[in-house]
């Protein structure tokens, strides 16, 4: 009986993940957007892949752990767009969540297939922890405060792939 609702209660929150700005989504849909100034306005995802070089707290992660990921670029209303990155780090989802993960951001159409974009705001603030990421620069931090679920922590890693 109780691993029946444990079930259930599981199914729900697995169902919720799928739900997108109040509908529901499956795979990734393609935006037809047009590029503008050298800005991606595609929903092309980017996948990226890092390296955690230092970390303070216990998020379950320590310094050598891989992180991968995709970035995908979602328009909002009017011409403006927002990033969602679900960031697992050492099989550990440190970014993101079920409707969450979401960052102002700007994705380049250039070579580097580069991103750049933050969240400053903590579990306190938004429901999920605070994230910059400039694969210009080859760098990744991510914070939280003692709300989230793996406590207070900071980690940086050094970004070592996007396609």
């Amino acid at each position: 009986m109780l691993s029946a609702l444990l079930s259930a209660v599981g199914l729900f929150w697995i169902g919720r993940a799928f739900r997108v700005d109040g509908k529901l989504r499956f795979g990734n849909p393609p935006l037809s957007l047009p590029s503008e100034g050298g800005l991606a306005l595609d929903a092309e995802p980017r996948q990226v892949r890092a390296e955690i070089t230092r970390v303070q707290g216990d998020p379950g992660v320590r310094p050598g752990d891989h992180c991968e990921f995709l970035i995908e670029r979602r328009a909002r209303q009017g011409e403006s767009a927002y990033c969602n990155a679900q960031v697992v780090c050492g099989d550990r989802l440190l970014y993101g969540g079920p409707d969450r993960g979401y960052f102002a951001c700007k994705v380049y159409d250039d070579d580097d297939h580069a991103v750049v974009g933050s969240d400053p705001n903590t579990t306190s603030g938004d429901h999920d922890a605070a994230i910059h990421l400039n694969t210009r620069q080859g760098i990744m931090r991510i914070w939280d405060d003692e709300h989230g679920p793996r406590g207070q922590f900071l980690l940086e890693a050094e970004i070592l792939s996007v396609q």
